[in-house]
């Protein structure tokens, strides 16, 4: 299964604007690409770019609040560099499987070119694979323009919500996450409260079936009114639903489905 990641980082979040051996770029009205000019990446990102900010902004119906800044680092040392800057952890060093993130109109990417030697669980020759990786990290560029806490890092238990919106708008929420969410499910009775509903080998698959629910159960513009909203209890209630019945509605929707 692949993976794919927003990290969730406490405290706040420094954009870093210069980087030395990022020297070219791509620039349109709504989007830069920065990337370095020796990294010859074949998948063509600034059309995935360009393409997922139509899409998810027509998904979502809401318009990007600013020119969104991607940038493509071609190895992981790199961007763990950019990371240990923004995120004010100078030791941080992140996993084979951590490959982007994007928050406060910002995407950092490991370049596919270096995913080969530099990244588990992602195949660099799966054109797809990155498309759906840019537009999953898109969504959390345009969820981080509405929220409340922009950075995400004020937020209570809505994780299972920022990443299932990312999983499901994004197309990641495929035939096999689906079928593995359905048989966790049936052989565990799946989880009981909305704070489990991120975690373990299943969560792309609950998370974004979860978000999938909401958007066949209560429309696209109550699930686009979601974003602005960084607590469950809010959430909840703009659903007009406990959590138990919730949970109870949609293992229902899951298991009937399929």
């Amino acid at each position: 299964m692949k993976a794919f990641v927003f990290l969730f980082m406490l405290g706040s979040l420094q954009l870093v604007a210069q980087h030395d051996s990022l020297d070219g770029k791509i620039r349109s009205y709504s989007y830069a690409i920065h990337y370095s000019t020796n990294d010859s990446f074949a998948a063509p990102i600034d059309q995935y770019v360009d393409d997922g900010l139509t899409f998810v902004a027509g998904f979502l119906k809401k318009d990007f609040k600013n020119t969104v800044e991607v940038f493509l680092f071609p190895s992981r040392n790199q961007l763990n560099q950019q990371w240990q800057k923004a995120w004010g952890m100078p030791t941080f060093n992140s996993e084979c499987w951590m490959v982007g993130s994007g928050v406060e109109s910002r995407l950092d990417l490991l370049s596919p070119m270096a995913w080969k030697k530099e990244a588990c669980e992602h195949d660099p020759n799966d054109w797809n694979e990155i498309k759906r990786l840019v537009f999953h990290e898109l969504t959390h560029v345009l969820h981080s323009d509405y929220n409340r806490s922009p950075a995400f890092d004020s937020i209570h238990n809505i994780d299972w919500l920022v990443e299932g919106l990312a999983t499901y708008v994004s197309g990641q929420l495929d035939e096999e996450r689906l079928l593995n969410a359905v048989s966790f499910v049936r052989s565990t009775g799946g989880p009981e409260q909305l704070s489990m509903f991120w975690k373990g080998e299943n969560k792309y698959g609950l998370s974004g079936s979860m978000v999938a629910y909401i958007d066949a159960k209560y429309g696209r513009n109550t699930l686009s009114s979601l974003l602005e909203y960084n607590t469950v209890e809010e959430v909840l209630k703009a659903l007009d639903v406990t959590e138990k019945e919730l949970i109870h509605r949609w293992k229902e929707a899951l298991l009937n489905a399929k």
